[in-house]
């Protein structure tokens, strides 16, 4: 016991020195995790918690990308570990927002890339909303829903208060089919005619539906699905 005490000594200040003098990408994943637990656990080895959380979630993005209710289910995982983990990726959602306003997505390959990029790694089905002026610059973005593998609900009545808090001209919807097919199902297909009428009724534009899965992102507008609602 004394044995490995002596081994631990000091390795969360060795680990801290080396990020100052080194920065992050000197790091592997499970290091990276390993550090920011140090903020749930006082004396506790992160270490083997942090490789354990990504050998379940194939990753450190799949890990962040993770609901509260998968993390706090798991062996050694606590509730405060679990509610931190959920809380940085929403605190790096945030912070990244002050980089994203006023760019511009008018044209269907920046739109598909931005999609793809912010929901590349969900585990499960996420509904957002991207809030663009009359330009098609980019205001801000909001999670709206968040549901399970398989389907996700697109709250209308969210889209409409966020959509009037941004003052936006156009909207547009996005969400993840992290183990499906790139194809929007005819829940999906129903939901969007309803948020396009709902947007409409308040002078609000629907400019085009993304998907998303692992591998790649599919525009409804582009591929000709539902003309009569667009912009």
């Amino acid at each position: 016991m004394a044995e490995e005490k002596n081994l631990h000594a000091g390795h969360r200040q060795r680990m801290l020195k080396k990020y100052l003098e080194h920065g992050i990408d000197c790091f592997e994943d499970h290091e990276i995790l390993e550090i920011f637990l140090y903020t749930a656990y006082s004396r506790r080895n992160t270490n083997d918690i942090s490789h354990q959380l990504i050998d379940k979630f194939g990753s450190l993005e799949g890990v962040l990308n993770a609901g509260y209710d998968e993390l706090v289910g798991e062996k050694n995982v606590g509730v405060t570990a679990a509610a931190l983990i959920s809380f940085m990726k929403d605190f790096a959602r945030k912070y990244s927002k002050a980089d994203i306003a006023g760019m511009k997505l008018s044209t269907s390959e920046s739109v598909r890339k931005f999609c793809y990029d912010l929901l590349k790694g969900c585990a499960v089905e996420e509904a957002h909303a991207l809030f663009l002026d009359q330009t098609l610059n980019l205001i801000g973005e909001a999670q709206i829903s968040r549901g399970g593998p398989n389907s996700v609900d697109f709250d209308l009545r969210t889209i409409v208060t966020k959509a009037i808090r941004t003052q936006c001209s156009n909207i547009i919807l996005a969400h993840s089919h992290p183990k499906g097919v790139l194809l929007p199902s005819s829940a999906d297909i129903a939901a969007t005619r309803r948020v396009a009428a709902a947007l409409k009724n308040i002078g609000i534009n629907l400019v085009d539906h993304i998907i998303t899965n692992e591998e790649d992102s599919y525009s409804m507008r582009t591929a000709g699905m539902l003309p009569d609602i667009w912009l």
